[in-house]
């Protein structure tokens, strides 16, 4: 007896014969499955690398939106907002900082320290004086608005 498969050899003649292409061996389709992982592995980092760089535009769009603060920020209620406003610049900036840092990217890396190092100044900035630290202290420096002033 050979050791030839007949049936296997009549399907490959048979697709040549109807103008099909031959049919692939399994090693072609597992090279084909490799491309394809590697392709959409590929498509992943770089939505990831666009989705970094859009969150460090929003970080910094906050950070910087915050210098034209629309409401006072002297004492009270406006001072407790500015303030928690300037914090959420400090979480993104910290969050988006440990995920490059994760992913060694160190332009976006560099852009999230320095909106926080600047949020924190800012901070620094409003409550040091209030707390008695300062050299220029400022006219009014209360935590609280005086009523009625």
């Amino acid at each position: 007896m050979s050791g030839i498969n007949w049936s296997v050899e009549l399907r490959k003649i048979e697709r040549e014969y109807d103008g099909l292409p031959p049919s692939r061996s399994r090693t072609q389709i597992r090279l084909q499955k490799v491309q394809e992982i590697i392709a959409r592995g590929r498509l992943e980092e770089r939505l990831a690398a666009i989705g970094v760089w859009l969150q460090l535009a929003l970080v910094g769009s906050l950070g910087m939106s915050l210098y034209w603060w629309p409401y006072g920020h002297d004492c009270g209620f406006s001072l407790a907002a500015y303030l928690a406003s300037q914090a959420m610049v400090i979480a993104g900036g910290l969050s988006l900082a440990a995920s490059t840092w994760r992913n060694r990217q160190v332009w976006p890396f560099a852009g999230a320290v320095f909106f926080c190092l600047v949020a924190w100044t800012v901070i620094a900035l409003q409550t040091f004086p209030r707390m008695g630290y300062g050299v220029g202290a400022r006219a009014h420096t209360g935590w609280v608005c005086k009523a009625g002033g």
